[in-house]
């Protein structure tokens, strides 16, 4: 359940190897407290699906939805022919599926 491996990432929800690096770090917080037996292993995992939903659910949906409309030409063309002249849009798009900085 760390990067690539803790779901169906779409080429459109930014770099991989990021959501990689930044489950590691969401992992290590829930790890640590665990192995210095300051929480169960229950809590340890719904702690870190918590935290891995809260920072990733929203730009893989957005991802999703986003990558349906380029399966076929027709659908892409006319998507990037409505979107062009609103670069303002193409920019909250890519916000909403790229996430925070980490």
């Amino acid at each position: 359940m760390i990067g690539d491996a803790a779901g169906m990432i779409t080429p459109l929800c930014g770099n991989g190897m990021s959501m990689a690096l930044h489950s590691s770090k969401i992992a290590l917080g829930c790890i640590e407290p665990f192995l210095n037996k300051k929480s169960t292993r229950g809590q340890m995992e719904n702690q870190y699906a918590l935290q891995w939903k809260n920072n990733f659910e929203r730009r893989l949906k957005m991802g999703r939805i986003i990558q349906k409309l380029f399966g076929k030409e027709l659908m892409t063309n006319l998507f990037i022919r409505i979107i062009k002249p609103f670069p303002f849009l193409i920019n909250k798009i890519i916000k909403a599926t790229h996430g925070k900085e980490f």
